[in-house]
């Protein structure tokens, strides 16, 4: 690939109308593992009007039918989940999958998805920590007692552990200016979702950076990653309607596919991508509106080498 900025695709998981099947799936993971693309990422969400697939189960799909391509969230609603459950189950994904998993993860999703869950919004910072602490424990320590705000353990193990050491990576997604310290502070680095300019983000990424370095860290050290909707064809308005449809569906009507999407010829969607990576994007995240084979085949073919 002519860029070193590691692109990835962001797997389609959310349907206004019924979801494709399996295989399309497969063959979609399969191709982007052939082709050399760096990840494979995915959101979350708990409820919604459209389809949206759980995030760690369409991952386990993808490690079952690939051996390269790594494995992300982008980003899991962390706050909202149990950390003793998702250390096991993320070890156990890392493990089986040759050590591929990379964990976004987020305070977490609409005010309607925490009551169900038996989750205070109000709490939701001190479960983020919280969850944080318990599953590094979990994942690195062969006996684990913890006394916190919300959980409590004595003497508990937890195997397998992770394959990767010292523990898969972890990075942040959100705005906040809280969010953009954690994610230097507690993480691995930074998620930027899928709105907003490449001057926003260069501002955002410098006080990541500028917070690591207060904290001690390496800035150099830290990923920088982006989300970005992307579809490629010849005709642009047909890309920008398919793009329209889809981020409308999930995001609602306010979603601005012109500010935000990459759309229609190559070297169109090449050079609006290519504005993020001189801001300082290390990672991207590009996400087709169907697990489509011949997207993700333009994508890495005729997108990605006009990328500098």
């Amino acid at each position: 690939m002519a860029t070193n900025t590691k692109i990835g695709i962001l797997v389609p998981g959310s349907f206004a109308r019924t979801p494709p099947p399996l295989a399309e799936f497969t063959a979609f993971f399969q191709r982007a593992d052939d082709l050399g693309l760096h990840a494979l990422w995915v959101i979350d969400r708990i409820f919604h009007t459209v389809n949206v697939l759980d995030p760690l189960t369409l991952l386990t799909c993808a490690a079952a039918v690939t051996s390269r391509v790594r494995l992300g969230t982008s980003v899991l609603l962390f706050a909202l989940r149990n950390p003793v459950l998702m250390a096991k189950t993320t070890a156990t994904l890392d493990y089986l999958s040759g050590g591929r998993l990379i964990l976004g993860v987020s305070l977490g999703g609409r005010d309607n998805e925490f009551e169900p869950l038996g989750v205070s919004m109000q709490q939701r910072v001190s479960r983020l920590r919280e969850n944080l602490t318990v599953m590094r424990r979990l994942w690195t320590e062969p006996q684990v007692t913890f006394h916190g705000r919300h959980y409590h353990m004595d003497n508990v193990s937890m195997e397998p552990k992770p394959l990767q050491k010292p523990g898969i990576p972890i990075l942040m997604g959100g705005r906040a200016e809280a969010v953009l310290k954690r994610s230097a502070e507690e993480a691995d680095g930074w998620i930027a979702g899928g709105q907003g300019t490449p001057e926003a983000f260069r501002e955002a990424w410098q006080k990541v950076r500028g917070y690591a370095q207060a904290a001690g860290k390496d800035p150099d050290a830290l990923d920088a990653g982006k989300l970005m909707y992307i579809s490629v064809g010849a005709d642009r308005e047909r890309c920008r309607e398919q793009l329209r449809a889809f981020t409308h569906a999930y995001y609602g009507p306010q979603f601005d596919v012109d500010a935000n999407c990459a759309f229609g010829p190559p070297e169109v969607c090449a050079t609006r991508i290519q504005g993020f990576l001189d801001a300082g994007v290390k990672t991207v995240m590009l996400g087709p509106t169907w697990p489509d084979v011949e997207q993700v085949t333009r994508i890495a073919q005729e997108v990605v080498p006009r990328l500098q």
